[in-house]
């Protein structure tokens, strides 16, 4: 059974919009991570090949995913964030580390499924995978933006941000925390306000464009070395996602890893909740 696009884009959304985890992941989870790279691939062809029949799956594909895909961003953004003076139940002490423990076991299940499209893994997949999760931990460890950006690095941050989100593993919301950019996205969304998310959204266009024939090539020319280093994208992305922080409101930053808390036990079951989630989203998406 294929699972709607509309329902993919709700479950996608719903990841970009937590710091620590891609909607490349979900999509990898059930099954679609090819299709949608290749209909992306598809649509910023048309320009060269005027080709409107091709266009027609692409775009019955993509529509009612970006739909989806809003809809719960915004629904999932205001949940777990929150508006100004209300924040959601990301920001408290005492919720936000049974969600990221959730989302932990989500992500460190979810592992498996790139590994195993690997056509007989090799020690040379594991040097890859060993890579990209050394390379996404440390750069999970730069600092942190602490002040508003300015205006010019809204297209950077878009353009970063829409790389990370197609990266199973790299989670575009972290990416603009990292950048101090994720309150003034998230406040243009819910308030709205256009200009912001026009810059914001220039950016992610020209990323979409250089980004994303490539990606559609290495998954071609070298699927199994590709999907190694994603395998440890994805794995060192579980940096971001450690339940217990200096400070839970990723409007300032500052997610810095604090030690194991006394509240473990329940973040471990939440921990396990997210890997059973996982294991019932693959076999719903075999049936």
């Amino acid at each position: 059974m294929r699972i709607p696009p509309f329902a993919a884009g709700l479950l996608m959304g719903s990841a970009d919009a937590v710091p620590g985890i891609s909607g490349g992941t979900i999509a990898l989870v059930i099954g679609l991570y090819r299709r949608l790279i290749d209909s992306i691939a598809t649509v910023l062809e048309y320009p060269r090949r005027r080709d409107f029949e091709a266009l027609r799956a692409p775009l019955a594909f993509l529509l009612p995913l970006g739909l989806g895909m809003a809809t719960a961003y915004w629904l999932m953004s205001r949940l777990l964030i929150g508006p100004e003076g209300n924040p959601g139940i990301l920001l408290h002490e005492t919720t936000a580390p049974l969600c990221y423990g959730l989302f932990s076991g989500l992500v460190a299940v979810s592992l498996r499924e790139p590994w195993r499209r690997i056509d007989a893994p090799q020690r040379k997949h594991l040097a890859f995978a060993g890579t990209g999760a050394v390379a996404t931990f440390v750069v999970l460890g730069l600092p942190f933006a602490t002040s508003a950006p300015a205006g010019w690095m809204l297209p950077v941050g878009g353009a970063l941000a829409l790389t990370a989100m197609l990266l199973p593993g790299v989670s575009g919301s972290l990416v603009l925390v990292m950048l101090g950019q994720y309150a003034t996205i998230a406040g243009a969304v819910h308030e709205p306000r256009l200009t912001p998310l026009l810059w914001f959204g220039s950016g992610g266009l020209v990323a979409a464009l250089v980004v994303v024939p490539r990606l559609q090539r290495l998954l071609i020319e070298r699927p199994g070395r590709t999907l190694a280093v994603l395998t440890g994208v994805m794995a060192g992305s579980l940096r971001a996602l450690w339940p217990w922080k200096a400070s839970y409101d990723v409007r300032v930053g500052d997610l810095s890893p604090q030690f194991v808390g006394e509240n473990w036990p329940e973040v471990a079951l939440a921990a396990l909740l997210g890997g059973l989630l996982v294991l019932a989203l693959e076999r719903f998406s075999r049936r």
